[in-house]
């Protein structure tokens, strides 16, 4: 039942893989926890409720078991759309832990721009790595999407990409110019690399192969451990600094959303949080009476 449930959320609602994967292992060790030859049978406000202080109790926070309570509700309702469950779900009367908002790390404009400067534009690897880079700022991509970019989607004369995100939603990111710059350089040279190349995928490894999630994440950790403030900086952080410097800037929140590809406009929203505790330190260290 678990896995007919998980092949309705990957191929049915378009689930993302990791997501279908934390969902299973939640539902997995409901049921275990249980010993119940039936999950049906187990699932009951009391069972979930005794399941999730178990849980608690072996140190898991608040943000896992908020998680594992999306998992129960997600399952819950699935049971109820296939006649498995006949009255209602008891997920829904499981409180939603609290978890404190966390604020995503993000790098200035000059940290930025010293990380992409950091690798050498004279060398075949050192054009494909800077490109990497100034596209996971210029367009805020997650290092998934910018390993799948594609020279199909790619079009550098009108200045945009398309981009196929979490939950297979398709969207359109504007790109600057200096991003199209690197990633004309790194085209015209990505023939270079052995006759045998994927003519599609846009990065390539040295041998030709399509670059991974992995592989990017170890590129922007060569760029960054050379510019010392930006040191621990991930694909994601140029993502966060992406969406944190649009807002700076007066950019419309919705517009952000529409951008980063966030189903829901709350996870955009945590940008706002970011810039408004940076206002108020301004305006403490500012203020006359800021900190008094």
């Amino acid at each position: 039942m678990i896995e007919d449930f998980c092949r309705d959320l990957l191929y049915g609602r378009r689930f993302s893989v990791n997501t279908v994967k934390a969902y299973r292992a939640d539902l997995y060790r409901f049921s275990n926890w249980q010993h119940a030859e039936s999950i049906i049978g187990a699932f009951t406000v009391i069972g979930l409720r005794g399941f999730l202080r178990h849980e608690a109790s072996r140190g898991l926070d608040s943000k896992s078991l908020a998680r594992e309570v999306s998992s129960l509700r997600t399952f819950g309702n699935w049971l109820l759309e296939t006649e498995r469950l006949t009255q209602n779900n008891p997920a829904k009367l499981i409180a939603m832990p609290k978890t404190a908002v966390r604020l995503p790390g993000f790098l200035s404009v000059s940290e930025v721009r010293l990380v992409i400067d950091s690798y050498d534009e004279s060398t075949l690897l050192g054009r494909r790595n800077r490109a990497i880079v100034e596209l996971l700022y210029g367009a805020g991509l997650r290092a998934s999407e910018t390993a799948s970019v594609t020279l199909n989607g790619l079009d550098l004369r009108t200045k945009q990409i398309r981009v196929m995100g979490k939950g297979k939603r398709e969207r359109i990111v504007p790109l600057p110019e200096l991003t199209c710059r690197s990633l004309r350089s790194w085209i015209d040279s990505r023939s270079e690399l052995i006759v045998d190349y994927d003519p599609e995928t846009v990065f390539l490894s040295i041998r030709g192969r399509k670059l991974d999630p992995r592989d990017i994440r170890r590129i922007v950790a060569c760029g960054v451990k050379n510019a010392a403030r930006a040191a621990g900086a991930t694909p994601h952080t140029f993502r966060h600094s992406f969406a944190t410097h649009l807002l700076d800037n007066g950019a419309d929140l919705r517009a952000v959303q529409d951008l980063l590809g966030h189903a829901s406009l709350s996870t955009t929203q945590v940008y706002t949080h970011l810039t408004m505790e940076r206002l108020r330190e301004a305006y403490r260290k500012a203020h006359p009476r800021g900190e008094d």
